[in-house]
């Protein structure tokens, strides 16, 4: 003879109202209505919630945050690996380099004997 395990949840998917979801975690229904509303969850046609969308209301989707911190923690040894590698270039200095190369280009084109004035100002213009 087996022996049946007895529980109390349905068969069926369970649904939520707002006040029996408040009354069940200690929360005023205000409170719950704006967790529901701020993680998009849409009530069925009876108003009703799923056991899901109660709980990413008050405590979070885990799954979305575990990706998100996963992306993190990816972007952020990838520039760990760029800086010990060397290929990450430092701002201040490629911009004084280009600078440097900005203005031999200008005086070189300035003082070309075989362009006008207004030639060499044009040149440097465009």
């Amino acid at each position: 003879m087996s022996r049946r395990s007895k529980f109390n949840v349905p068969a069926a998917a369970l649904r939520w109202s707002v006040e029996r979801v408040g009354i069940e975690f200690g929360l005023a229904s205000a409170t719950l209505r704006k967790s529901l509303a701020k993680s998009s969850a849409t009530a069925d046609q009876d108003g009703l919630f799923t056991t899901r969308q109660v709980v990413d209301a008050l405590f979070g989707s885990l799954a979305v945050e575990k990706l998100a911190t996963q992306k993190e923690v990816r972007r952020k040894l990838e520039l760990e690996n760029a800086i010990t590698t060397g290929s990450v270039l430092d701002r201040g200095s490629l911009s004084k380099v280009f600078a440097l190369i900005a203005d031999a280009i200008s005086s070189r084109i300035m003082s070309c004997n075989e362009l006008s004035r207004t030639a060499k100002e044009d040149i440097l213009s465009g």
